[in-house]
């Protein structure tokens, strides 16, 4: 399948070049995170983009559909389950150090408050 043609940088930069969310910093040009405990993990350029978007949008309710064509840039939203796989991953990544929360039958938000 094909992209839509935007690179990582345009898909990510809906905001600053730098993040912060509940303690965790996203660098978005470097696709970098670091953890308040000072652990720094690496991501994909999908994972970054994913994550930037939500992390721009904290609390907010993003659908499956706004993800894969905003976040990920996929010219229309296809009937697969791409961004499940990424956020699962993403989740896996950060370790608990944010909640990606599962909105059923929409899509996905960020909780914007800390772990604890």
């Amino acid at each position: 399948m094909r992209r839509a043609g935007r690179t990582t940088s345009d898909r990510t930069r809906a905001g600053p070049p730098v993040v912060s969310v509940a303690g965790v910093t996203l660098d978005v040009d470097h696709r970098r995170v670091a953890t308040p405990g000072g652990r720094e993990v690496a991501l994909t350029p999908l994972q970054a983009a994913l994550l930037a978007h939500l992390m721009y949008r904290p609390g907010r309710v993003c659908t499956r559909e706004e993800l894969m064509c905003q976040a990920l840039g996929y010219p229309v939203p296809v009937g697969s389950r791409t961004v499940d796989v990424h956020v699962a991953t993403l989740r896996g990544k950060l370790d608990g150090a944010l909640t990606i929360r599962s909105v059923r039958g929409v899509g996905y938000a960020l909780d914007p408050v800390p772990k604890g």
